[in-house]
Order: structure tokens, then C-alpha cells, then sequence
């Protein structure tokens, strides 16, 4: 038997006042999604503790069938090793994400924790400047676009650093690190917004009218994991031979640091703009080989995050004709493959924010035969016929044909 895994960001959510209190999931038109719901089985799955922030570094943990508190050793951690930079024991990674900020009467508003989804090659150019200008004790990797990491030698934080995601909208001054063994952060954060300001790509920027990439922001520390204990090899824990699809360099070392295959999209973005159909085809060519595949799919996160309803809308639509549609098929033409399809964890268009809510998974075809849930939307997590209280139970249960 193959197992294909579907994890999608940024689908369910909650009812949105000026949408006839629906929910995007609920307002888009998903075929696929509801016909995989008509003949699987159904139900809920708790992807975050109850004594954690919410965050992919968690959900992805739990639902590649790890226990997300012990094996967390921070977003950056995972990121470097996925960057393939070799990290030293006196040095400290962090995400370095390019943002933008907007002035208000007396703070910074963070307005853009993508940078207006900074491409890659301005990223590089970006980073070469803040190199080249800021001390040698601190050394800049090229990641995704906005999203890069920082290397920093002797230090420590003990303290989780806010990921900006999670501050749209708001001033960011009581959200900066804090403490002494912060301030060479904040020294280096103002620093580049020097650097920024005076680069010749914002000053275009400014000619033209259009919002600068005026900031960087770290965060992704481990947050007190000292033992910094590696995930076993996924192999070893499961008995199979696992393969992960991604744009997301978090979820790549994570499954790097499982010994799973990681496959390359060069198409594949993260973004609504992704790629759908090149992932689909990477991730079922990993199947020949490998009996279980992880497709993530996190393009409707990015809208989700940013309140854009109709956007979010759209590209779950996108989502369910690009991806369930022929995820469907193969299922349907392989009697030796079986799809779960879960989302990691509800990201609010409502409140631009992460949510702890249990969320809802589809298994088909199931061992235990369809329940009576026919559409693919947060009602799955009332009405459908099994509940776990965490990833790893349910990867579990679905890994031993008990769905």
C-alpha cells in the first residue's frame, strides 16, 4: 500500500460577518474537495498543544508524525540545515525575513511581512548590501525570496522572538527583542534599516510610488530546546520509506533531518502563484519509489494572513481543481494508493492571525468505510466520525490502515 499525505495551509476559518457569517472554505466551489469528503471518512484533528503558540514549526512536526514540543528545534535551525549551512557550536541561526513597515503617529506598522512577495534575486541583492555593510560576526544565507537566514556567533536567547507573521497590523515596538542578550539584535535590525533606506533598489521603489522594503525582521530561535533533539528517521519510526514535496524550507529540514527524500519544484513558490500541477507530478513520481508522500501545499496562507477574503477564496478553488482533482484520479486509478487530506492548523482571514482550533481531515479510501459528511468545510470537524487529539495520532492511525 502507498499513502499520499495532502497537508494545505490556510483553508478553514471562522465566520466572516460581511460574507453572511461564512467562511471562505465554505463560499468557495469545490468539487473535488466535497467528492473526496462523499466517499472518505471524515473528522477532526487537534495539530497544536494546548501549552504552545500555534506555528508551522509545530503543526508540520506533529503531522509528519512527530511529537512537535520535543523535536522542535526551531524554525531557523531546520531552515539552515534544509540552506545546507553547516552551523558551528558557538553559532546561532535565525530567520531573516525582509518586511515592510508603515509610520504611524508614534510606532511602525508592520504591513507586510512579505516584503510584497520580494523575488529572489532582489532578496540576494538586498543581502549582499546588509553583508557587505554590517559586522563579520554575523553572516547572511540566501533562502525563498523575503524569507532568508542570519548566523550569528556567541549568543543565546532564551526567549521565543515574535515571527512577524504574527504581528500584521500592529506597532512593533513592544514586540521588539528584549533584554541583553537582545541588543546586538536590535543593533543589527537598525542597522539595516539604514542600509535599506539608503539602497538604490528602495529609492526606485520611492520614484515609482510603490511601498519599500524598509526592514528586516529575526526571529525562529528554539526557544530554550538546548538538547536540540533531531527527529528519528522517519524510516525507523514508521518502517517506510517517506518522501516530502514543499516550497517551504521549514518543512524541507524537517524532513531532511527525518532522512526523508525532498524532491525540487523549481516552479513551486509557496504562493498562490505556485506551480500546482508540477508539485502533483513531483510528488506521485516520489511514489513510485517511496510508500509514503507528503504534498504541502501552502499557498492559501499567504492571503489568508493578509485578510484578503477573495483572494483566500480563490485559491482554495485553485487548490481543489489544480490539486484534490488529480490527487482524485490517481487514487482512483491506483487501487494500491490512499490520500489523507489535512490541513496543518486554521489561519484566519477573519483575524489575520494562527488559530489552535482542531481542524478537518478526509481518509480515502477508508478501512472504515464513508461517514455521512458531503462537503469539504469546518462542519467536518462537528460531524465527522473521527477525532485525535494530535498529529502524530493520526498519522499513526493512517500509516496503519486504520481510517
Amino acid at each position: 500500500m502507498k499513502y499520499m499525505v495532502l497537508m494545505c495551509n490556510g483553508l478553514s476559518d471562522q465566520p466572516i460577518a460581511e460574507k453572511n457569517n461564512q467562511t471562505p472554505l465554505q463560499l468557495a466551489d469545490t468539487p473535488n474537495l466535497d467528492r473526496l469528503t462523499a466517499l472518505g471518512r471524515c473528522g477532526s484533528v487537534r495539530t497544536i498543544p494546548e501549552d504552545v503558540p500555534a506555528g508551522n514549526e509545530i503543526s508540520y512536526l506533529a503531522l509528519m508524525g512527530y511529537d512537535p514540543v520535543r523535536y522542535n528545534l526551531g524554525p531557523a535551525r531546520f531552515e539552515a540545515r534544509a540552506l545546507g549551512v553547516e552551523l558551528k557550536d558557538d553559532e546561532m541561526p535565525l530567520c531573516c525575513d525582509f518586511i515592510i513597515l508603515q509610520s504611524s503617529h508614534n510606532d511602525m506598522i508592520l504591513k507586510d511581512f512579505t516584503a510584497g512577495q520580494l523575488s529572489a534575486d532582489n532578496a540576494q541583492l538586498l543581502l549582499g548590501a546588509l553583508q557587505e555593510q554590517i559586522p563579520d560576526a554575523v553572516t547572511f544565507h540566501p533562502g525563498a525570496g523575503y524569507h532568508n537566514l542570519m548566523v550569528m556567533k556567541d549568543a543565546s536567547l532564551p526567549e521565543r522572538l515574535i515571527p512577524p507573521h504574527e504581528l500584521i497590523g500592529e506597532g512593533i515596538r513592544k514586540h521588539m527583542p528584549q533584554g541583553e542578550a537582545a541588543r546586538e539584535l536590535v543593533y543589527l535590525m537598525n542597522q539595516a534599516q539604514i542600509i535599506l533606506h539608503n539602497h538604490p533598489f528602495n529609492q526606485e521603489r520611492a520614484k515609482n510610488g510603490d511601498d519599500v522594503v524598509n526592514s528586516v525582521w529575526f526571529w525562529g530561535n528554539s526557544n530554550g530546546n538546548d538538547k536540540r533533539e533531531t527527529p528519528p528517521a522517519f524510516t525507523e519510526k514508521f518502517g517506510k520509506e517517506g518522501a516530502v514535496v514543499t516550497a517551504s524550507l521549514l518543512m524541507k529540514g524537517m524532513a531532511q533531518s527525518a532522512g526523508m527524500h525532498t524532491p525540487e519544484v523549481k516552479s513551486a513558490t509557496g504562493f498562490p502563484d505556485t506551480d500546482y500541477r508540477a508539485k502533483v507530478s513531483a510528488a506521485l513520481d516520489a511514489g513510485v519509489t517511496r510508500e509514503v508522500v507528503f504534498l504541502h501545499v501552502a499557498a492559501a496562507e499567504v492571503p489568508s494572513l493578509h485578510g484578503n477574503i477573495d483572494d483566500a477564496i480563490l485559491t482554495i478553488e485553485d487548490i481543489d481543481r489544480e490539486v484534490a482533482g488529480p490527487l482524485m484520479d490517481a487514487v482512483e486509478e491506483n487501487g494500491d494508493l490512499t490520500l489523507l487530506m489535512v490541513e496543518n492548523h486554521m489561519t484566519s482571514v477573519n483575524i489575520m492571525r494562527y488559530t489552535k482550533d482542531p481542524v478537518p481531515f478526509v481518509a480515502y479510501p477508508s478501512t472504515r468505510g464513508a461517514d455521512a459528511v458531503e462537503q469539504f468545510d469546518e462542519g467536518i470537524v462537528m460531524n465527522g466520525s473521527e477525532h485525535f487529539k494530535s498529529g502524530p495520532a493520526l498519522i499513526e492511525a493512517f500509516l496503519q490502515g486504520k481510517l
